[in-house]
């Protein structure tokens, strides 16, 4: 312990000299956890829960020293026994329901988690930190109806904060894309209309919403719903680029793809898919000298982006050019050793 504290905790005995201080070794432990001094902060704490059995606060601090400890066993031994007891005032016994609910979900059991958080809330139904704790542990779950009640809840309780509506409206895409994935369209296009009606700039309910459409026979639609996906989130370029082009090819359209991912690439040079994209589509159209001229400036800016070196060879290859597009396979071979991405056999070792 830290020799800062060690007075305090002599006080705390009761030693002869020193009158016995619970707040001072409250005080104490505290900033011991401050100074990350937590076995210094155990010893305090577990020394007067030994000479006052009454202490409450001196409990539930102690399980959650356990619980920063990573020591999970032992901060639900002791809030599962704060809640046997019948001295627990009802602050008390609400923070020793949300310790034990946030032992279970440090610990990995999150159904139980999700069990400790539902009998919080039936017990302090306005709790906004139970409420957002459920939220996240039935989405975690992949229940997402029941994390989008929860979310309605915390909505009302808290406001509409932009944040508020930016989640409703990612709870709302994913019940839709389970519908979709049932077979159940008007569902999910029904909850798409709720998620754009919370956020508008809702990517995934963009890109979710093309696909809606191409069932629906609705190309130019779809293809208009993918492009706003793709401009308010630049991450989605790898899953909907092959979309885009389709969406191009099948209103006749094709010739517009290249410029378009030009323009992309010329956009956010530091998003490889488009040129990545464009590469592919040069090669496959006969053009490999000029896609293998793409892909080195690609690697030029991101050299350890194993895709394009992949697809380097292949240009190379195409392009008669067999003794390059070894070398660049074996670029590849090497980065994927270092990576630990072959096994030894792959490498040539037996």
């Amino acid at each position: 312990m830290s020799a800062r504290w060690r007075g305090l905790l002599e006080r705390a005995r009761g030693r002869p000299g020193a009158s016995k201080d619970p707040a001072a070794a409250l005080r104490a432990a505290l900033l011991c956890v401050l100074d990350h001094d937590l076995a210094g902060a155990e010893a305090l704490l577990q020394e007067l829960v030994r000479t006052d059995s009454r202490q409450i606060e001196a409990y539930l601090a102690l399980a959650r020293v356990f619980r920063l400890r990573g020591e999970i066993g032992r901060a639900i031994h002791v809030h599962q026994n704060l809640l046997l007891r019948s001295d627990l005032g009802g602050g008390q016994r609400v923070h020793a329901l949300r310790g034990l609910a946030e032992d279970f979900r440090a610990g990995g059991f999150l159904e139980r988690a999700a069990d400790g958080f539902e009998q919080l809330l039936a017990e302090a139904p306005r709790d906004a930190a139970a409420l957002r704790a459920l939220c996240r542990l039935h989405r975690e779950a992949g229940r997402p109806e029941r994390a989008l009640e929860l979310a309605r809840r915390l909505h009302r309780l808290t406001g509409a904060g932009e944040e508020t509506r930016r989640e409703e409206a990612e709870l709302h895409v994913e019940v839709a894309a389970r519908a979709h994935a049932e077979g159940r369209a008007v569902d999910a296009r029904r909850e798409l209309r709720r998620a754009l009606r919370r956020d508008r700039r809702a990517a995934a309910a963009h890109a979710l919403l093309g696909e809606l459409e191409v069932e629906r026979g609705r190309s130019k639609q779809a293809l208009a719903a993918w492009r706003r996906a793709l401009a308010l989130d630049r991450r989605r370029s790898g899953a909907l680029l092959g979309k885009l082009r389709s969406g191009f090819a099948s209103l006749g359209r094709a010739s517009e793809y290249e410029p378009f991912l030009r323009d992309l690439a010329g956009a956010e040079p530091a998003d490889p898919e488009p040129r990545l994209a464009l590469a592919r589509l040069l090669r496959e159209r006969g053009e490999p000298e000029a896609a293998a001229a793409e892909l080195r400036a690609l690697l030029g800016q991101l050299p350890a982006h194993l895709e394009a070196q992949a697809e380097l060879g292949r240009c190379l290859a195409a392009a008669g050019r067999e003794g390059e597009a070894c070398a660049a396979w074996a670029v590849l071979g090497d980065a994927l050793s270092r990576s630990g991405a072959l096994r030894p056999a792959e490498r040539g070792v037996e």
